[in-house]
C-alpha cells in the first residue's frame, strides 16, 4: 500500500471573495436570496486528481461566477466518503457546505457498513445530478512491457500464471468498483485479492509505477493515462462504451456478463437546506454543465453529464440502494 495522501485540501476554485458584502447576497438571475453570508464550500470525498476533484473544479469555477460568491474545494477523502458524508450531513442546513458524491458513497456505502455515521436518504437534500460514469479496469506495465496484456482474456491466463500478483485495487471497500471486482473474478474464476485505497488517483499512480497489476475505479480516473499510453483499460461496465475511451470494450463485448451498471455522481446539501436555496444551487449547477466547454471537459474524460433535478436525483438514489442491497448481501462481507 501506498503512504496515506494528506487527509484535506482547500482549494480556491475561482471568483474573489465580494468585499463588504451584505448578510444576504441575492444570486445572480435567481430571484431569491441565499441566506447566508461567505463562501460556498464543495466537499469531494477522494483525494485530488480524481474525476471527482475534476468535476467539483469545474462545477465551483462556473457557480462562483454565477452566484457572485467564493466557491471552494476541500477534498476531504477518507473511509470511503463516508467521512465528507459526515461533516455535510452534520453541516447547518443553508446550502453553504455541500457534498459532490457517488452512488458508491450514497447507495452502497451506507448499506455495506451498518457503522457508516449517515444517512443518505433521511441526512440530504439532493440538490442535482451531475454526471454518469462507467467504472473500468485497468493493468499497467506489471502486466507487461508497454502494458503486456491487451484483453481481458489474456488476463486472465496472466494471472493464472502469476497468482501472487492476484490483486486488484479500489477506491474504497464497499464501492461499485469493489462490487464490479467481486463479479470480475466470479466471472473468470480466479480468485483476486481486493487492496483498498483512497480515491482513485493512487490506484493510478501503483498502476504507472508498476507497484499494482489491475485497478479497477471510474473509467474517468484511468481516461488520460489510458490516452497517453501509461496504463490499457481493458474494459468498462455498462450496455454501451464510454466516452473519451470509446476504442475500450464494454465487459459484456469482451464476453464477461453481469457487468452492465453504470454510476452516478450528485450534489448533496444538508437535510433542511431551504427549498429556495436548493433550488438556486440546483439552477446553477445546471447553468454550468450545460456550458459546451465544461460538458467536453466531463466526456473527453469519460463522464456523461447529466444535469436533473433535485427530485430525478433523489429517485437515483432510492432505485439504487433497492438494486445494490441484494447484491451486497450476496456477496458477504465486505470489509
Amino acid at each position: 500500500m501506498r503512504p496515506k495522501p494528506p487527509s484535506r485540501r482547500v482549494l480556491l476554485a475561482g471568483g474573489i471573495a465580494v468585499l463588504a458584502a451584505p448578510a444576504i447576497v441575492r444570486a445572480q438571475g435567481s430571484g431569491a436570496p441565499l441566506a447566508f453570508q461567505g463562501p460556498i464550500t464543495i466537499l469531494s470525498p477522494f483525494p485530488p486528481g480524481g474525476s471527482t476533484d475534476l468535476m467539483a473544479r469545474l462545477i465551483a469555477d462556473r457557480i462562483a461566477v454565477t452566484l457572485g460568491r467564493t466557491v471552494l474545494v476541500d477534498s476531504q477523502s477518507g473511509a470511503g466518503g463516508r467521512i465528507a458524508a459526515r461533516t455535510v450531513q452534520s453541516a447547518p442546513p443553508n446550502g453553504s457546505r455541500l457534498l459532490l458524491a457517488n452512488t458508491s458513497v450514497m447507495a452502497i456505502t451506507p448499506i455495506a457498513f451498518t457503522d457508516a455515521g449517515y444517512d443518505p436518504v433521511g441526512g440530504f437534500a439532493p440538490v442535482a445530478g451531475v454526471s454518469e460514469f462507467a467504472a473500468g479496469l485497468a493493468t499497467g506495465p506489471l502486466t507487461g512491457p508497454g502494458g503486456g496484456v491487451t484483453t481481458l482474456a489474456g488476463l486472465k491466463d496472466w494471472l493464472a500464471a502469476n497468482p501472487s500478483q492476484a490483486n486488484y485495487g479500489v477506491p474504497a471497500l464497499g464501492s461499485l468498483p469493489h462490487l464490479t471486482g467481486i463479479a470480475f473474478s466470479r466471472a473468470m474464476g480466479i480468485p483476486l485479492t481486493v487492496v483498498p485505497y483512497r480515491g482513485g488517483a493512487p490506484i493510478v499512480q501503483d498502476l504507472v509505477g508498476g507497484r499494482l497489476a489491475i485497478g479497477i475505479a471510474a473509467a474517468a480516473d484511468f481516461a488520460a493515462q489510458h490516452q497517453a499510453g501509461q496504463v490499457r483499460l481493458l474494459g468498462v461496465t455498462g450496455k454501451r462504451r464510454a466516452p473519451g475511451v470509446d476504442d475500450v470494450p464494454t465487459f459484456a463485448e469482451a464476453g464477461v456478463g453481469a457487468l452492465e451498471t453504470n454510476a452516478w455522481n450528485g450534489v448533496f446539501a444538508p437535510a433542511g437546506t431551504p427549498a429556495d436555496t436548493v433550488r438556486i444551487l440546483n439552477e446553477a449547477i445546471v447553468k454550468a454543465l450545460g456550458e459546451p466547454e465544461v460538458r467536453t471537459r466531463l466526456e473527453q474524460s469519460a463522464l456523461i453529464p447529466t444535469p436533473t433535478g433535485p427530485a430525478e436525483l433523489a429517485g437515483w438514489l432510492t432505485r439504487d440502494r433497492a438494486f445494490y442491497a441484494p447484491l451486497i448481501a450476496a456477496a458477504g462481507p465486505l470489509q
